[in-house]
This record gives structure tokens, sequence and C-alpha cells, in this order.
């Protein structure tokens, strides 16, 4: 099965925080009207404070000063979990049309050849026209219809509680478990069904509310048509994010491994990205 398959479900499996359509920014406590140092050790009060953040962040955009390099590996797993098969591509991504696209610049550590070159050129032409068109209409445009983003709406459907703290980095963190409530939970879009499956750990700094970390583990399987008939038998990730700016937090390292059965065949897969390096372009580029 072609990558292609399992990047829309690796940025879904994702709890993402939250930005134009694709990764997030952060916000100090000051910008959001917060102090850090006021929260009580209390699971309930630091989410609030959390998302509050995450909220001010997703208006703030601070992401489109920034381009960056990513590199993403996917290994294909036998029945023992060794690699059989590795593909590697990078991708450049900056601000485009007001959101930030991803670039594919190079596959297996060659730049593209001129027909994967032209594929691209198309794609961005395809991603600048959808943007433009819903810009006209005063609509959002979000090219990743399988986000999942750090909010109120996905985080009212867990349990959660405060087991600790830790340090992510040079970051003190609270660390924040989260199960599936009881009873009826959200089922409206595609990835309902994993989110409602899934348990979890957030790590949220204890000086501005930042997601620090995230991990996740996908407790029961479900069967599903994505273009095929499949079922998602397992996913456990985890993604890492790193404070470049002042307000900024971005990702810096996912790691997810995935079990399906698609039809009859089994195929399981550990995918990683890492983002290697992030540059400030100026304020210019960003939307008036």
């Amino acid at each position: 099965m072609s990558r292609a398959f399992f990047l829309p479900l690796l940025s879904a499996l994702a709890v993402v925080v939250p930005s134009a359509a694709l990764y997030g920014q952060s916000v100090t406590p000051e910008v959001a009207g917060q102090s850090a140092a006021a929260s009580p050790p209390n699971a309930h009060a630091i989410l609030d404070r959390a998302l509050d953040r995450a909220a001010a962040q997703e208006q703030a955009r601070l992401e489109l000063d920034f381009e960056s390099l990513l590199d993403s590996t996917v290994e294909s797993l036998n029945g023992d979990g060794d690699a059989t098969d590795t593909e590697t591509v990078r991708y450049r991504r900056y601000p485009l049309e007001g959101l930030l696209y991803e670039e594919l610049i190079a596959r297996d550590g060659r730049p593209l050849d001129d027909e994967e070159a032209g594929e691209e050129a198309e794609r961005r032409g395809e991603f600048v026209e959808e943007a433009r068109k819903h810009a006209e209409r005063g609509e959002p445009y979000d090219p990743n219809e399988m986000a999942v983003r750090f909010d109120r709406e996905l985080m009212d459907r867990y349990d959660i509680a405060l087991i600790g703290t830790e340090v992510v980095g040079v970051h003190t963190c609270w660390v924040l478990s989260f199960e599936p409530r009881e009873g009826r939970l959200p089922d409206n879009r595609r990835m309902d069904k994993a989110l409602n499956r899934s348990t979890g750990r957030l790590w949220i700094a204890q000086d501005d509310y930042g997601v620090a970390r995230i991990s996740f583990e996908m407790q029961r399987p479900f069967r599903y048509v994505w273009g095929l008939v499949a079922t998602l038998r397992h996913a456990a990730g985890q993604l890492e994010y790193e404070r470049v700016d002042r307000n900024l937090w971005t990702p810096a390292r996912f790691d997810l491994e995935l079990d399906l059965r698609v039809f009859f065949k089994g195929i399981r897969r550990r995918i990683r990205q890492v983002w290697v390096e992030h540059t400030r372009i100026g304020a210019s580029v960003r939307p008036s």
C-alpha cells in the first residue's frame, strides 16, 4: 500500500495544537490574559487554561512567520516488528495563501525527478486555487479534513486526571491523563471512531500552558471505509513540541505505529516525522 494512504491518517491520529488547519503555535499566558503562576494544581483548571491558550493561539497565527523542513520516514513492518521496506521524504513547510503548505522537495535522499516535480507543481496549484476560491466566498479552507485540533470539542469527550509532573526538554510540565467518557460520544466525523477509542497523556508546560508532548493509544479496533474497506486494529503514537520563539511552539518529532487489516491482508507501519529546522521569514508573508 502506498504511503499516500497513511499520511491523512497520520495527521488525523495526532492530536494537533490548532493553527490555520495544520500545525499550531502558542501564545504566552500574558497574551491570553492569564498567569501560569496563579494556576492551582487541578486537572480541570490546567486543562481550561491550556484550552484558552490554544483558542488564543488559533487567532494569532504566528506560525506564518516561519518556514521549516520536515523529514518523514515510513517503515513497512513484518509480523515480528522488523522493517522490511523504508521510504523517506522531505518537505518544505511555508506560508502560502495564508496557510501553511507542505511542498515535497526530496524522496529517498534525492531531489525530485521531472515527473515528480510536475506532480508537485500541480498539487501546489490546486492548493492555491482552492484557497483562493474559499477566500472569495469568505469561507475557511481546511486542506486536511482529517485534522484533529486541541480544543474543547475534542477534550469534552474525555475524563481527565492530573497524574504528576515531569520535565520535557527544559520545561517542567503537568501530566494529564485522558480516557473516553462513559455514554454517548461524538460520532459525526470519520476520525471520531478512533478518538472515541483512544486514551493518552498530555504534558502541559507550567510556565505558559503550552502543550509540550502528547501520547495516545487506541484501545479497541474499528472497521471503516476511507476509499477502501479496512480495519484499524491498533494505533499508538507520541508527538513532541518545542518552543522555537517566545510565543511559538511547533512540532519537533512525531512517532506513530499502525496495525491495519485491508480486506484479508495485514499491514503494519512505523512512521516517524522530524522537524529539522525552523527559520523566521518575517511578518511580511502574513496575510493582512
